[in-house]
């Protein structure tokens, strides 16, 4: 089973994340479900040093333990919460401790993952290059315990 997500960066670099399905087990279902994912990571504007890329899941995700702060390393399911079916939906990696919000006020996401604190310089100079260099390419594909 899945117990780990790699992200490979088009322009070079990477890291992983240990799944937390003890903590919030139906969004971990949900992301294994997905996999793998070729995406476009983007900067976020309103939420800090944050790495994020839509999503379209196949099945409405709950709120799982929910909190509208993120530390460095957080992996972190949003959706509109309130729209329903049809909102939008992303995936997103932290590269420092922030406030999640948008110009409505705080965001409550699904922490659904975690970067080991050695990987975190690598996702803050990815994240600083998406930032000043612009949007990347994104794979995201499941690791087993095994293959780690």
């Amino acid at each position: 089973m899945i117990s780990h997500l790699e992200f490979r960066f088009q322009r070079g670099g990477g890291f992983t994340a240990r799944l937390l399905p003890d903590l919030t087990p139906e969004t971990v279902d949900a992301v294994r479900a997905l996999l793998p994912l070729d995406v476009t990571a983007y900067h976020t504007r309103w939420c800090g040093r944050e790495i994020n890329f839509p999503i379209t899941s196949a099945r409405a995700i709950p709120r799982e333990k929910q909190t509208a702060t993120a530390n460095t390393g957080d992996v972190v399911y949003w959706t509109e919460w309130e729209i329903g079916d049809g909102a939008n939906e992303a995936l997103a990696v932290y590269y420092g401790a922030e406030i999640i919000r948008d110009h409505r006020g705080f965001l409550p996401v699904n922490v659904f993952a975690r970067v080991p604190e050695e990987q975190w310089p690598q996702i803050e100079e990815i994240g600083l290059r998406i930032w000043q260099q612009g949007t990347e390419r994104l794979l995201v594909v499941g690791l087993e315990e095994s293959e780690r």
